[in-house]
């Protein structure tokens, strides 16, 4: 979520020759030389290419256009400039582009490309390695299995790179080639086997911006080559990805279970969002803060402190001493007489928080921490969970009718029965009776416990999930037991069906608690969620441990209303740490300055 090449329209380069030798007539036609030249660029810049325009006349005669005025197309100058009559690549991404010269009212064109081929060779790899590999290796039963990216995963050219994972024979003295193709661009990588080599692959960012810029639409392509002195070069299978050219950013704010601190991704990398978060009063060992919900325009932190149903704090995310305090301050102070709260929800104007404290659901001023009366029909007293308040600030999404154990009475945290709900809002502070959308008894008895309800950016749709009990995981007799769970999106407005998200959980039922992303571009909104399934491989993923990693599905806004299942496959979020469980992730734009 780091960078991106705008595009679009771009104004067009006017070039003049000089005056015309043409006696004042226009050509009847003009001819560009050289025609669809080719400018490749590898080890070496590409030398520029010098247009000449040719006009012929009607009389039959031809004669070089030295009035001719040359200009090209916005695709070519994404690949490069034109000066004069000279234009020169860049480097920054291949492809093909127009130039066009005219004269009068008459015009030529010709096409232009430009390819990139880079190569990198690991430190490890003698000179020359690249020589080992043909082209296009043949299949053999050395060849190496791609674990990551997912065949056709989905992400934005805003997202940081793949890091590519494989598996495969691997022995002192092999080389592996991962290459990595998006149109007329080419980067390639050569490693040497070597004791701490992790079968994986991280491309450079200049790299990647290349691909991406390059893609124009069409699949990135992955392949990882092996080498050996008996066999020669083997390929196994190749894997694609659809990178969408969409700003995608902001910040992630998530829980490290195994470090038990809330992280923060953004830009700039991985930090723990609130380095020094108030101890508890009766613990100086208890900093926690936990189930936090991020203000709409990212300013304000809400969560839970030191344990579920203790008091609920409020951090101010635009001041300096959130990430220098220690302690970190709260906006109103907490005491022991401050309101207490297991899940909360911002109003779209940060003006209001909406707690759940048990399994009710209150009003406060998040500004104060003090209570606001509510008028109209009251909020849920009893048996709600996890509130959500729409983007558009005319609902809020919640889990009604908890229960657990055969209909004893749930908890806000764990349950195995709830409904899907809105409540309406009807003014300031003033709230509907609540509306089902999907009832516990409509659904299959496998997704009986839907959880954690998160709108669309236009508020018009909700995702939440679902299974039969309202958390991932649990101890069971002293056992840690999974609970299986999925996905769903349904329409925020009763008498619509909802729509399991199969592809972003590619068919199983390892998938939990979703988050929107706050941003709407590329013909798509962004969900991330976290998941049981395996990310890469053994060496520098997880394969194997059923880890909690976050994960982005891409939902595809052609889709939404049609009954198909708009999700697709899904990256993994770049930057968080591979060896820790990490869950809860809520999407917030960048905080604003102070």
């Amino acid at each position: 979520m780091m960078r991106t090449l705008a595009t679009g329209v771009v104004a067009t380069l006017l070039i003049s020759c000089g005056p015309s030798s043409s006696g004042g007539k226009d050509p009847d036609s003009i001819e560009v030389q050289p025609a669809n030249a080719t400018i490749t660029m590898g080890t070496t810049a590409g030398a520029p290419i010098d247009y000449v325009a040719i006009g012929h006349f009607a009389d039959g005669h031809t004669e070089m256009l030295a009035d001719a005025t040359f200009s090209i197309d916005a695709n070519a100058q994404a690949l490069g400039s034109l000066s004069g009559v000279e234009f020169t690549a860049s480097g920054m991404a291949a492809g093909t582009g127009t130039v066009t010269a005219m004269a009068g009212m008459t015009s030529g064109s010709t096409g232009v490309s430009v390819v990139v081929h880079q190569t990198h060779l690991d430190p490890m790899a003698p000179p020359g390695s690249d020589g080992n590999f043909p082209d296009q290796p043949g299949p053999g039963a050395n060849a190496p299995t791609i674990d990551y990216p997912l065949d056709g995963a989905v992400m934005p050219t805003t997202a940081f790179a793949p890091d590519v994972q494989w598996e495969g024979p691997a022995a002192a003295g092999d080389l592996f080639r991962v290459r990595i193709v998006a149109g007329l661009a080419t980067v390639d990588t050569i490693y040497a086997i070597s004791p701490s080599f992790t079968l994986d692959s991280l491309p450079l960012p200049a790299d990647w911006q290349l691909l991406t810029a390059s893609a124009h639409g069409q699949p990135i392509n992955f392949y990882v080559d092996h080498w050996d002195a008996t066999n020669g070069a083997q390929r196994g299978n190749g894997v694609a990805v659809k990178a969408i050219n969409a700003q995608v950013t902001g910040v992630i704010y998530y829980w490290d279970l195994s470090q038990g601190q809330m992280q923060r991704i953004d830009s700039a990398g991985r930090a723990p969002a609130i380095p020094n978060p108030p101890a508890s009063p009766s613990d100086a060992n208890n900093h926690c803060v936990a189930c936090h919900v991020v203000s709409r325009d990212g300013r304000y932190l809400a969560g839970e402190l030191w344990g579920g149903g203790s008091q609920g704090g409020v951090f101010d995310l635009s001041d300096p001493a959130i990430l220098t305090g220690n302690p970190a301050p709260t906006v109103a102070p907490v005491t022991a007489t401050s309101y207490t709260s297991l899940f909360q929800t911002f109003n779209p104007d940060a003006s209001r928080l909406m707690i759940n404290p048990g399994t009710g659901l209150q009003i406060v001023d998040p500004h104060t921490g003090a209570s606001v009366a509510t008028m109209g029909s009251p909020l849920p007293a009893a048996n709600a969970a996890h509130p959500s308040w729409s983007p558009d600030g005319n609902s809020v999404a919640f889990i009604n009718n908890i229960s657990a154990g055969g209909g004893a009475a749930g908890w806000a945290v764990d349950y195995d029965r709830g409904d899907v709900s809105i409540i309406p809002v009807l003014g300031p502070d003033t709230f509907g009776a609540p509306v089902p959308l999907v009832p516990a008894s409509s659904a299959d008895p496998a997704f009986a416990a839907p959880s954690w309800p998160t709108f669309t950016p236009d508020s018009g749709y909700i995702a939440y999930g679902a299974g039969v009990n309202s958390r991932g995981r649990n101890t069971v007799n002293n056992v840690e037991v999974a609970y299986p769970g999925s996905l769903f999106l349904v329409k925020a407005s009763a008498g619509s069906a909802p729509t399991r998200l199969d592809q972003a959980c590619g068919g199983a039922r390892d998938c939990y608690l979703p988050n929107f992303s706050p941003y709407d571009d590329g013909g798509y909104v962004w969900l991330v969620f976290y998941s049981l399934r395996d990310y890469g491989n053994t060496l520098a993923g997880t394969k194997g441990t059923q880890r909690r990693q976050m994960w982005v599905t891409a939902i595809d806004k052609s889709k939404l209303g049609t009954g198909a299942d708009p999700s697709s496959v899904p990256y993994w979020l770049p930057l968080q740490d591979s060896k820790t469980d990490n869950m809860s992730a809520f999407w917030a734009v960048p905080p604003p300055p102070q």
